[in-house]
C-alpha cells in the first residue's frame, strides 16, 4: 500500500563545475516524493568502485553531464513508496541496482544508459529515488558496509564465476590479482 509522501531536502556529495577531487563537494537537492512504482530510500552507505573514480576524474566518460552525484553501489532503507509498489515496503533494507534499466537479458545500450554513478545520479546521498524494480532485498546477516559493496562488482563476480565459468559447488577456484571484483 502506498503511503503519503512529501518531498525532503537530502544531502549529496557530487562532481561539479569540472571533472577531478578537487571539485567535489557537499549540495542539497529536493528529493521528490515517489511517483508511481517508485520507492524513496534513506541511504545508509555507498562503496567506492574504480569505475566510480574514473567517472568522478572525466575518464570513463569525459561527455558525462555535471553535476554527477557519483557512486555505483549503496545500501538503503525504504523510507516512502509510490502508488502500485507491491515488491518492497517502508523500513525494507534494499540495494540499488548499478543498471536500473538492467532487469534481465543482453545488456543492451538503452540499458547501460541507466546506470548509477553515471549517467544518473549515484548512491552518495542521504536519499535517492528509484523504481522498485531496480532494488533488491539485502541479506539479514549483512552489514551496511558489506551490501553496500554488492551491486555492482559483487554481481560482476558472480556472473563470471557462476554464469560464464559455469562454477559449481566443490570447483576449485584461484583468484589472481587484487581489486573489488578479484576480492
Amino acid at each position: 500500500m502506498a503511503q503519503a509522501a512529501t518531498q525532503v531536502e537530502a544531502k549529496v556529495v557530487e562532481v561539479a563545475g569540472a571533472f577531478g577531487e578537487a571539485h567535489l563537494r557537499v549540495a542539497s537537492r529536493v528529493v521528490p516524493a515517489p511517483g508511481p512504482g517508485e520507492v524513496r530510500l534513506a541511504m545508509r552507505a555507498a562503496s567506492l568502485n574504480y569505475r566510480d573514480l574514473m567517472m568522478i576524474r572525466g575518464q570513463y566518460n569525459p561527455r558525462q553531464p555535471l553535476p554527477l552525484v557519483p557512486c555505483s553501489d549503496g545500501v538503503g532503507v525504504v523510507e516512502a513508496v509510490g502508488v502500485g509498489v507491491d515488491r518492497v515496503a517502508v523500513g525494507d533494507r534494499v540495494c540499488p541496482i548499478f543498471s536500473q534499466g538492467w532487469l534481465d537479458g543482453a545488456p543492451s545500450k538503452v540499458a547501460h544508459a541507466t546506470t548509477l554513478g553515471g549517467p544518473l545520479d549515484g548512491a552518495l546521498a542521504s536519499h535517492m529515488v528509484v523504481s522498485q524494480e531496480g532494488v533488491v532485498h539485502v541479506p539479514e546477516h549483512l552489514s551496511d558496509a558489506e551490501a553496500a559493496t554488492l551491486p555492482c562488482a559483487g554481481v560482476t563476480a558472480w556472473r563470471a564465476v557462476v554464469e560464464l565459468a559455469q562454477v559449481k559447488p566443490g570447483d576449485v577456484v584461484l583468484m589472481q590479482g587484487t581489486g573489488g571484483v578479484s576480492m
